[in-house]
């Protein structure tokens, strides 16, 4: 089904990262925000709703509110309503996923470094700035860049050759089945930490966090790279 290879690329690989649920916690916000609209329409959005959401771009995340909402708005409008939401912080900020900041710094300078993201550049980029990582990164693609969001590779095909690295000879990062789908598809090794207990999908290696030692030593770093993460 996918372009998949088997081999791990190596401890100096170039190194793409999802952001939403795997580098920063935003859940809160787009949880607040899907509540907000929510109220906006007159109904009410259960947990399940909210987590068949995840990892959605403008398009079908547009679709999929108008069906839980019963359709009170035109797709595009409920989409463009909440991630103004979102990007006026919905009343909370977000905050690093643990293991975050560590990782990425002690990566940095040492390869390429990258995001590819279903969540529009603007917000991607003010995240990453507000937690001081933005700079860290080589090059940020966003779903409002390419032809096709995730499932579909082109975020991730977009991210390798701004980086100038073939597919094969890059790591990716995702939290979600709809990244999983996009990074195998564009044929990178993919390393999986799911943003749910209950979220399952297929990777070359999973973990529960960044902190893994394990994922640490696959990428070539040692403990003594570790920094310590700011106090929440």
């Amino acid at each position: 089904m996918y372009p998949y290879t088997t081999r791990h690329p190596g401890p100096h690989s170039a190194i793409v990262f999802d952001c939403d649920g795997l580098l920063l916690s935003t859940q809160g916000a787009w949880d607040r925000a899907y509540a907000e609209l929510a109220r906006r329409y007159g109904r009410r959005l259960t947990a399940h709703d909210r987590h068949s959401l995840v990892g959605l771009q403008l398009h079908a995340l547009g679709h999929a509110l108008a069906r839980h909402l019963e359709h009170p708005a035109p797709p595009a409008q409920l989409a463009r309503e909440v991630y103004d939401l979102v990007r006026g912080g919905a009343g909370i900020r977000p905050a690093p996923m643990p293991g975050a900041i560590s990782l990425v710094t002690a990566l940095r300078g040492t390869r390429p470094l990258a995001v590819a993201s279903n969540t529009p550049h603007q917000i991607v980029t003010a995240y990453l700035q507000e937690i001081g990582i933005l700079e860290t990164f080589d090059a940020v693609i966003c779903s409002d860049q390419v032809s096709e969001p995730k499932p579909a590779p082109d975020t991730y095909l977009t991210a390798c050759r701004a980086l100038g690295r073939k597919p094969a000879d890059c790591i990716a990062f995702e939290d979600s089945p709809t990244g999983a789908i996009a990074a195998l598809t564009a044929g990178l090794y993919l390393i999986g930490i799911p943003s749910a207990t209950d979220l399952t999908f297929p990777a070359h290696e999973h973990a529960t966090t960044l902190e893994d030692h394990a994922i640490w030593h696959s990428l070539g770093l040692t403990p003594n790279d570790t920094i310590t993460e700011p106090a929440a």
